[in-house]
């Protein structure tokens, strides 16, 4: 048996994924926070905890979120000093991201959710349906598994990593140094044991909300456009394999009619996403811009440091999330422009006169391809990446040098 046949004989016997499964990662990242956006059945006692506990999430982080916004009007806190500006300025950029996309869910919350019923529905039932929609191929590739699992971890050692540090100084030197996983000053005292305790769980609580919304709402996209995109590539997968004939026109008009309609209706859905999704990408996509830029001039500065190594890694992991969510905004474009491909590609000239025309009517829709943008303006794809980096760039290079003089 060649080794083409063993990796396909591997692929038959694979379990192909269930819808669950597509939704369990962005839904984890929100029910940890006290808020089911499938809103799954759990006993009354449970809900009143989660629901308290998304309230504590909100309280903490809208009262840690003033005081990042204070100190960021308080030039003089900060004047001579561009790593405090660039430090408090990252700081703020990446809490305003996480507030734009949260405030933007919330809004959008129900449609959300019909929008994921919706598409539960669609999806295929038995295992032969499901691999012949090839399922497995539109969930989350490893990489993109790999990314946001190192992402949460080294943000979770960062938030719980001045606590052990503290009381290692403690141990060693006699003195407890009170390490908060962020400097801002609060209204009350940190630096007494109850003060300690009272803000360190208000950092906790704050950089979770911060971090599992940023990843949250960033999954919350891949798994929708990948539900939209298997249904394109399917659509598109159904067409080429399909063989018209003169004899049987009525038939493969009635097979056009119903391709027409999954196609608009996996359109309709596409709109859903775009209106939830396309305002929140573009601030995500300023707000990137703004993170890459500080943290590459605060890298600059600090340099070879500790703390300029950790600024790094979130560089690089920031860049890293945002590939990946242009990388499912490039292959909704690819796969909803594969259907009129499909379509030139398949025997249409066996068909009837009625057919080759109904198909070139498909052919001239599917030639628009789904976008996920902002009222048109910008677009996500692998372009936009492109052109994000590009900037940051010339911002790492200009800096670079003028701190070199």
């Amino acid at each position: 048996m060649s080794e083409v046949e063993k990796q396909q004989k591997k692929k038959m016997q694979e379990k192909q994924r269930e819808y669950q499964d597509f939704t369990f990662l962005a839904n984890i990242m929100f029910k940890t926070l006290g808020y089911d956006f499938l809103d799954s059945a759990r006993p009354s006692w449970q809900k009143g905890l989660l629901r308290c506990y998304f309230f504590v999430c909100i309280a903490s982080s809208s009262y840690e979120a003033f005081f990042v916004a204070l100190e960021c009007l308080q030039v003089e806190s900060v004047a001579g000093s561009p790593s405090k500006i660039m430090r408090r300025a990252l700081h703020f950029f990446y809490m305003l991201s996480a507030a734009v996309k949260f405030v933007t869910l919330m809004i959008y919350r129900k449609r959300l959710r019909t929008l994921i019923l919706s598409l539960k529905e669609l999806y295929p039932a038995d295992e032969s349906l499901r691999r012949e929609y090839e399922v497995n191929k539109y969930y989350l590739p490893r990489s993109t598994r790999y990314v946001f699992y190192s992402y949460y971890c080294f943000m979770a050692v960062m938030a719980i990593g001045p606590l052990p540090q503290s009381f290692m100084m403690y141990f060693l030197k006699g003195h407890f140094p009170f390490l908060r996983t962020f400097p801002t000053q609060l209204c009350f005292r940190s630096d007494t044991p109850v003060g300690y305790a009272v803000a360190y769980f208000m950092d906790l609580t704050y950089s979770q909300f911060v971090v599992n919304v940023s990843v949250g709402a960033d999954l919350w996209m891949m798994c929708v456009s990948s539900q939209i995109c298997m249904h394109f590539g399917y659509l598109a997968k159904k067409l080429a394999a399909y063989l018209p004939s003169r004899e049987r026109e009525r038939e493969d008009c009635e097979f056009l009619a119903s391709l027409v309609q999954k196609h608009q209706l996996i359109l309709r859905l596409h709109k859903e996403v775009n209106l939830i999704f396309g305002i929140l990408l573009a601030s995500n996509l300023f707000t990137t811009a703004s993170l890459l830029c500080c943290i590459g001039f605060y890298t600059v500065v600090e340099g070879r440091s500790e703390e300029g190594m950790s600024y790094m890694i979130i560089f690089v992991v920031v860049s890293a999330q945002f590939y990946m969510v242009s990388s499912f905004g490039q292959q909704l474009i690819d796969l909803s422009s594969s259907i009129s491909m499909a379509a030139y590609s398949q025997y249409w000239y066996d068909g009837s006169l009625r057919y080759k025309k109904d198909l070139l009517l498909i052919m001239a829709r599917a030639q628009r391809p789904a976008e996920i943008s902002a009222k048109g303006i910008i677009i996500i794809s692998l372009d936009t990446f492109k052109i994000l980096m590009t900037i940051t760039y010339r911002f790492f290079a200009a800096i670079r040098q003028t701190v070199g003089k």
